[in-house]
């Protein structure tokens, strides 16, 4: 069987600890073949210094072994970044993320590996991720991305039940809060993105995973849970989201496909910027567009084309038949989105998906 690294960074989820370390003792995949690295990331909760004193004394005990790195914050990727590196240095043949406020059940990582191990094209296997404190209600089941740029979960608040999700079904990304990474995909794409400090680090590298030919698919039986509360758009996160869409979608699509949209793309960035003056995003707006015309964006963004281009072997119309044009189950949906905006948004991007035939 595989060596399985979990990556769990804990920023800011002292009180998540307790509930998250007893989760590992339950695990029920070989405790030998399982590592967790924990990256504190200099969370000020004092989360390291609990965790050295309580949590490393069982390591190899009734838990996994456990590795802690300490490092200052450097963001969701970069933070991440470090424990897979490690994991790979380590022999790792798969690594899991673990978001810091999700707890796993005891057959989590069983079901992620004995999906990943079907086929060596999947790349990435995300885990169902239901609502920690409303265990019957999905919090995402994969997710999805608008042409747009704009990312989102799928299926968010629907009952589980009410689902008929299929084991290995392909999903358009993995959500970062609960997915299995191949390590020999990884090693052919790269990892996280470092240049996004939060936010579509996902999204990029299930896309990049996509153009080089890999599958991102979901393992409904690998269940998690994450204590999601919804806190509102802030400025600084809205900002960093209107920055990273742009950037994915210009470094992704390939010319002719930009051509095509940008009448499209022009169009829903004017309602953006309406429904931003009425969500009080305008903020975000002017960093994102101060922010792309600096140089070290263009470096930035210049380097994820040309990697996304050399990696590339499929076409455009391979992935993008993954994108929708609506976007549904969103603590921001109104009825002016759901029964307006989105089904003339989709049939508008249906048609132009037609058109993209390179």
């Amino acid at each position: 069987m595989p060596k399985v690294a979990i990556i769990w960074v804990c920023y800011g989820n002292l009180k998540h600890l307790p509930e998250v370390v007893a989760s590992w003792a339950a695990l029920s995949y070989p405790r030998e073949l399982l590592t967790i690295y924990i990256i504190p990331a200099a969370s000020p909760d004092g989360i390291a210094s609990v965790i050295t004193s309580g949590v490393l004394p069982r390591s190899g005990k009734d838990l996994p072994k456990i590795v802690i790195i300490n490092a200052p914050n450097r963001g969701f990727a970069a933070n991440y970044n470090l424990g897979i590196t490690a994991a790979l240095k380590d022999g790792a043949d798969y690594v899991y993320l673990q978001n810091g406020d999700l707890r796993l059940t005891p057959r989590t990582i069983n079901e992620v590996v004995s999906l990943a191990k079907t086929s060596p094209l999947i790349g990435s296997v995300q885990s169902l991720v239901c609502y920690w404190h409303d265990e019957a209600k999905v919090n995402t089941s994969g997710c999805m991305v608008h042409p747009a740029g704009y990312a989102f979960a799928r299926d968010n608040g629907r009952l589980r039940a009410d689902l008929d999700l299929r084991r290995g079904e392909e999903i358009t990304y993995s959500s970062g809060a609960a997915v299995l990474f191949s390590a020999a995909a990884l090693a052919k794409v790269g990892l996280l993105e470092e240049g996004f400090f939060m936010y579509h680090e996902d999204v990029e590298l299930g896309l990049r995973l996509r153009i080089a030919g890999y599958q991102n698919v979901l393992a409904p039986s690998s269940l998690v849970y994450h204590d999601y509360v919804f806190s509102g758009r802030t400025p600084q996160k809205f900002a960093w989201m209107e920055l990273y869409r742009w950037l994915v979608i210009l470094a992704y699509y390939r010319l002719p496909t930009i051509i095509l949209l940008t009448p499209f793309l022009l169009a829903v960035e004017l309602g953006s910027w309406l429904l931003a003056a009425r969500g009080a995003g305008l903020a975000g707006k002017w960093y994102a567009y101060r922010e792309l015309i600096k140089p070290r964006t263009w470096k930035l963004w210049f380097t994820m084309r040309r990697r996304a281009q050399s990696l590339r072997t499929v076409p455009d119309r391979a992935y993008l038949k993954f994108f929708t044009g609506k976007i549904e189950g969103q603590e921001i949906s109104s009825p002016l989105i759901d029964n307006f905006i989105n089904p003339i948004v989709d049939a508008i991007w249906r048609t132009l998906r037609l058109l993209i035939i390179w």
